[in-house]
């Protein structure tokens, strides 16, 4: 099953928020878009009800047929098609404005009176008509009052146009405030981020504690963890040197005593009694030795190539006294190994150290980044070593070339620190200077 990548909270609170802001853009806009409608149809409503209530007093119904009295008659309902229309039925008489021509209201539209319908008037306009029946003189007499809402209706469709446009534009800007908000708003997150990314980096020992409280306590444990983890590597390498200075006496003493009484032993014991007290220096020489080793570093450790290397040749200069030697040192400006300084140290001492034993005249260090890891490459201009025992190189106490003062174990260290932050070592012959180069990669 495919796992979703998990999206930023900055991402996440954005579409929630522009979610919540749509959702109550549209509802402001049916309200808004709906109001004028009602407001506008509720004024014209009071309106025709007046006008009705003015018809059905100017009507006299005792009269054969009744008539209406063209004082409470408006002069606009006497012009044809001018939009305002009413229909007066009354016992069977029908008593229509001149607007209305020959166009008829149908009467039983409305179960109960009073009340509005919409309709189609004379010239296929929109009406709004307002219909009542009430009783004068005995007599009932149902009235149709109507107004064309065609003006009306342009006039409300330009203001809707309008109001969308107003409503986007603020929509806009809200939209923009909203991500300025959600930023400035996650912004201590963005600085905790960073600390982070520097605490890994070896830049800080410690992050930031001046955040807000929500993130306090998380800060406050990392840092905490920080403190134990370089309170227990320190304690640790304090108890192993205190060890191996514990062991190494006892072991001497050993050795001292097995020396002693090597004619009171059978050449077999002795022999089997040396080779027992060797074991015991090496087994302890290399647990110890790889106890002290950090590992991946913690905040604020890590080696500075540019400005450690050259510090390190020239005390292998110092070293080797008896040698004249150049070396180069090929590394990006500002480069640095997110390890642990004496690790690294360890690293680069013992191959540095291997080369100069072996080089004639020149040294080269090359260290770049490709895809994520580092490359690290020492060669040097010295005899190298037949292809096939390069591979016998890395292991502890083995010695292809007896004329050099050594034990074998220089390489064998390096190796277990490349495996100990998860890298590659190798062995070739360098195509630039002829003699051994040892190639590493890092994390």
């Amino acid at each position: 099953m495919r796992r979703l990548k998990p999206r930023h909270i900055q991402t996440r609170l954005t579409l929630w928020l522009l979610a919540s802001v749509l959702v109550l853009v549209a509802l402001f806009w049916l309200v808004t878009a709906r109001a004028p409608v009602v407001l506008t149809e509720s004024y014209v409503v009071d309106r025709l009800a007046h006008d009705a209530e003015v018809l059905i007093l100017g009507v006299d119904p005792t009269t054969t047929p009744p008539r209406l009295d063209p004082a409470y008659a408006n002069p606009i309902y006497e012009r044809p098609y001018s939009g305002h229309y009413y229909q007066l039925d009354i016992g069977g008489t029908t008593l229509r404005s001149r607007s209305l021509w020959d166009f008829d209201f149908e009467p039983g539209k409305l179960n109960s009176f009073p009340g509005t319908y919409h309709d189609t008037g004379p010239a296929g306009q929109p009406l709004l008509v307002y219909a009542d029946r009430i009783q004068k003189d005995d007599t009932w007499i149902e009235v149709h009052v109507a107004e064309d809402l065609s003006a009306l209706g342009q006039r409300i469709d330009a203001f809707r146009w309008r109001f969308a446009i107003v409503t986007l534009i603020l929509l806009g800007i809200m939209l923009v405030a909203q991500r300025l908000i959600v930023r400035a708003s996650l912004r201590p997150l963005e600085r905790v981020r960073r600390d982070c990314r520097r605490l890994q980096d070896g830049e800080i020992d410690r992050l930031d504690e001046t955040v807000p409280p929500e993130l306090r306590p998380m800060v406050e444990e990392i840092n905490h963890l920080q403190d134990a983890m370089q309170r227990r590597l320190s304690r640790s390498r304090k108890a192993l040197g205190n060890l191996a200075h514990a062991l190494k006496t006892p072991i001497t003493l050993i050795d001292q005593v097995l020396q002693r009484s090597h004619k009171d032993l059978s050449p077999e014991t002795a022999e089997r009694l040396a080779e027992g007290v060797a074991r015991m220096r090496r087994i302890t020489d290399r647990e110890l030795r790889q106890a002290r080793m950090a590992g991946e570093a913690r905040g604020g450790q890590r080696f500075e190539v540019e400005s450690e290397l050259p510090r390190l040749l020239g005390m292998f200069r110092h070293l080797h006294p008896d040698k004249t030697f150049t070396h180069r040192v090929d590394c990006p400006s500002g480069a640095f190994l997110r390890a642990d300084r004496e690790d690294m140290y360890e690293l680069f001492g013992n191959l540095l150290d291997n080369a100069a034993k072996w080089a004639e005249s020149r040294i080269q260090v090359e260290v770049s980044r490709q895809d994520d890891r580092w490359h690290i490459t020492v060669s040097d201009d010295g005899p190298g070593v037949p292809a096939d025992s390069l591979q016998e190189l890395a292991h502890r106490g083995t010695r292809l070339d007896e004329s050099r003062d050594g034990h074998g174990l220089g390489l064998a260290i390096v190796r277990e620190i490349v495996e100990l932050y998860g890298g590659k070592l190798s062995f070739s012959r360098s195509p630039d200077l002829g003699g051994l180069a040892v190639e590493i990669q890092l994390p």
